[in-house]
């Protein structure tokens, strides 16, 4: 790798603390763009040195290896500008986290789109990224335009359904950077606030709180993973700092101490039981970092 040449680029920089999970070791380089200038230059460079190298945003969604990250990190935290535009419609940069644009512009005008958005963990680049939602919608519905950072620059995409499904995108490629995306929104006919609050204190009676990624597993077609994981008597199980959640067998915690390892262990058991019990394949919604 040759020198950086930035001032806001942190070496051995830990990582665990920049993800929910609380887990994982240092990466060798960690960039910390505060424009989009500054992140256009930070990719540019990125792209120029050896594999591997990664996005990331609030880390709500990625599980870190215990080694850490042998490669470059950029944050996109310090992206963070949101623009009017008029006709409900706003600029918004990925570094946001998307609870702040709930509270701030969909329920500060009572919008649509409370119970698809209520609740999520994580930045508006990585929402988008994943395309993240709830069973009341996702993230890429509330879309016109994504801009994104990418080998050739700045490329403008508009956002069509073909582009997007349930929990992935097909935009936005593996060495490309979602900059920002210009949403537009609607007006409820009900009141924003209590469907908040409803959606709210669902999450709080059926979701465990704390350290964790939310949903481990992709739900497969017609089914639940949580159902499949309690079917096989998993809640509970538990290795090392890690455990399957008794209130929701998707979520795999952190109690304390967990490692990366652990917690690996816990979703090799998951997959292996339920693929036995129901021959079912779950899939990984967590991204999982070595």
């Amino acid at each position: 790798m040759s020198p950086c040449p930035f001032e806001f680029a942190v070496e051995n920089h830990p990582l665990a603390k920049a993800t929910l999970y609380h887990v994982g070791g240092p990466a060798r380089v960690a960039l910390f763009p505060q424009t989009t200038d500054e992140a256009c230059a930070a990719h540019a460079w990125m792209l120029t040195q050896p594999r591997p190298r990664l996005v990331l945003g609030n880390g709500s969604n990625v599980l870190i290896a215990d080694q850490g990250f042998p490669g470059i990190v950029l944050f996109t935290e310090g992206l963070n500008q949101i623009e009017a535009l008029g006709n409900h419609r706003y600029r918004i940069q990925g570094g946001i986290d998307l609870d702040h644009i709930v509270r701030a512009i969909i329920l500060a005008n009572n919008y649509e789109g409370t119970g698809a958005l209520a609740g999520i963990p994580g930045s508006v680049g990585g929402a988008l990224y994943m395309n993240a939602g709830t069973v009341n919608g996702s993230t890429c519905e509330f879309v016109e335009s994504v801009t994104l950072i990418t080998p050739k620059g700045l490329v403008t995409i508009a956002m069509k359904p073909e582009l997007y499904g349930y929990r992935e995108q097909r935009f936005c490629a593996t060495d490309d950077l979602i900059l920002e995306g210009v949403f537009r929104f609607s007006h409820a006919q009900e009141d924003q606030q209590a469907v908040y609050e409803h959606y709210m204190n669902r999450r709080r009676e059926r979701q465990p709180q704390g350290r964790c990624c939310g949903s481990v597993f992709k739900n497969p077609p017609g089914e639940h993973a949580g159902r499949l994981i309690e079917a096989c008597g998993l809640k509970g199980a538990q290795r090392g700092g890690a455990v399957i959640s008794p209130i929701h067998a998707n979520f795999i915690m952190n109690e304390g101490g967990a490692t990366c390892e652990d917690i690996l262990w816990l979703i090799g058991l998951c997959k292996k039981a339920v693929h036995e019990r129901f021959g079912i394949e779950l899939v990984e919604e967590v991204r999982i970092i070595r």
